[in-house]
């Protein structure tokens, strides 16, 4: 079980249906959802990570930086007090550059799944080849 989710065990629902209305809006190009908790960051905030084909264009970031944003509690996504949902979004090519040369944020990522605070919520066939390249 991901960190996160024993830190807010009633959000893994909610973080399923924002993935499965991600699932939605992006129709194919969704290729991998990731639940997972950073060892180094807050407790507090929930994280997701996103492979979407296209995404920011299918260009890699020269800075070598994931795109990240944070956005706090909605209606459709209530959090407790204080807490942010941290979405951390790649495409394909990103991802294989951010891995050869490994970006900060691959490093949380790779972190968390090495240390079991990291649960796959949605892969398709392309997300697993992805997800297996972050070891």
């Amino acid at each position: 079980m991901v960190a996160a989710v024993e830190n807010y065990p009633d959000l893994e629902r909610q973080v399923k249906r924002l993935v499965a209305q991600h699932r939605t809006q992006w129709n194919k190009q969704l290729h991998l959802a990731v639940y997972f908790a950073p060892p180094k960051r807050p407790k507090r905030d929930v994280y997701l990570f996103e492979i979407i084909d296209g995404f920011g264009g299918g260009h890699v970031d020269p800075d070598q930086k994931l795109f990240r944003f944070a956005y706090g509690s909605t209606p459709g996504f209530p959090l407790p007090p204080g807490a942010s949902l941290q979405m951390v979004v790649t495409n394909p090519s990103e991802l294989d550059e951010a891995v050869r040369d490994n970006w900060k944020r691959i490093d949380e990522i790779r972190a968390a799944r090495q240390t079991g605070k990291a649960t796959v919520i949605y892969t398709d066939a392309i997300g697993r080849k992805l997800w297996n390249k972050i070891k």
